[in-house]
């Protein structure tokens, strides 16, 4: 049996006693005392369960017990949870017993190559995009962003309101532009240390990005969807029948 080394036994004893969400960890001087070992080796034992996900990074104050709960995301079925009194993923998400919100910000940009092939319209044509930070309990859990076609968003003061507006059925078919199929990619990658500190994401974990393209009963794109979320905190579900 191979031998456990300093560090390896101290984050199992970490690990087996951890205690609920959000409460906190010991100092790594307490650390030090309690196991009798340096603080070198403290330190590995808290970077490994740091890289499991358990706990929060010190940032320069105690680490606390991490949440390990995954918000499900019903793919097959959150496009129709839009109402008055929020959209789709919020509605889902209050469903679940979580307190959702969303920071918005609309502006207007030059279309790159993945969106304009997405939307089929010409790189570089002015186009709106909705840029989402989605959180819930508090905690960021999304970062969204969606973009629509000119012919969707011309002249359509409902799509340039600066809040975050909940519509019955959802902005687009309220506007005349409803939605009749979806297609969807699912991927995953490491973060960018950008996408990691606004998620904050834990050591080693991977980000998982669903796009999704929704095009109207005359097969035109009428927005393309792009949402990156941390692999642990979310999990995706279908329901497909044959």
């Amino acid at each position: 049996m191979p031998t456990e080394h300093k560090h390896e036994r101290v984050a199992r004893l970490l690990r087996e006693s951890l205690g609920p969400p959000g409460s906190a960890l010991p100092s790594e001087a307490e650390l030090v005392e309690k196991f009798e070992v340096g603080r070198g080796t403290i330190r590995q034992a808290l970077a490994t369960l740091e890289y499991e996900g358990l706990i929060t990074s010190s940032q320069g104050n105690r680490r606390t017990v991490r949440d390990g709960r995954r918000w499900e995301w019903p793919m097959s079925e959150w496009e129709r949870a839009h109402s008055n009194d929020g959209d789709a993923w919020a509605n889902t998400i209050r469903a679940q017993g979580g307190e959702p919100k969303n920071e918005m910000r609309i502006t207007t940009i030059e279309a790159p190559a993945e969106v304009a092939k997405a939307l089929q319209i010409p790189e570089g044509t002015p186009i709106q995009a909705r840029y989402r930070v989605r959180s819930v309990d508090g905690i960021p859990h999304q970062l969204s962003e969606s973009y629509f076609p000119p012919f969707v968003t011309d002249d359509n003061d409902l799509f340039w309101d600066p809040r975050d507006v909940g519509v019955q059925g959802g902005l687009l078919a309220a506007t005349g532009h409803k939605q009749a199929r979806w297609y969807d990619t699912i991927t995953s990658r490491m973060p960018t240390a950008d996408e990691s500190q606004q998620l904050r994401m834990a050591l080693g974990t991977p980000l998982l990005v669903h796009t999704r393209t929704g095009f109207d009963a005359e097969d035109r794109p009428v927005r393309y969807l792009v949402t990156r979320m941390a692999a642990d905190q979310v999990e995706v579900s279908y329901n497909l029948e044959a």
